[in-house]
């Protein structure tokens, strides 16, 4: 499983060599889709196709993936822990990296969380 999961973040290297806030939050929704595919764990999708705020109230990492692979989104990482931080990065995982409004404004939702 390792392995597999050091592959996916080389793939999600490529897959984010963009600064379209649009491609990269659906860049998220694949890494993330695949980190828990890899785990044998599937998650519908529930894409609006509008972007928009997403408030979630998330206990834990798995929780994080499946609501980031159920939608493109960027994650708010001012709204999460720091080690939470660190393992999105690791995988590959796009952050926003702008003000919201501006990725509103680029087609991407943005995911803001709320530790349960």
């Amino acid at each position: 499983m390792i392995a597999k999961l050091c592959g996916l973040a080389v793939d999600a290297r490529a897959a984010t060599r963009t600064h379209d806030p649009a491609a990269l939050a659906r860049a998220a929704r694949w890494i993330a889709g695949n980190a828990l595919g890899i785990r044998g764990k599937t998650v519908v999708a529930n894409d609006t196709g509008e972007p928009r705020l997403i408030e979630a109230e998330i206990a834990d990492l798995d929780s994080l993936l499946a609501v980031l692979a159920s939608e493109p989104a960027l994650v708010d990482p001012e709204t999460l822990p720091a080690t939470w931080r660190f393992y999105l990065r690791a995988l590959g995982i796009p952050l926003l990296d702008r003000p919201i409004d501006d990725a509103l404004a680029g087609g991407a939702s943005v995911l803001a969380v709320a530790l349960a």
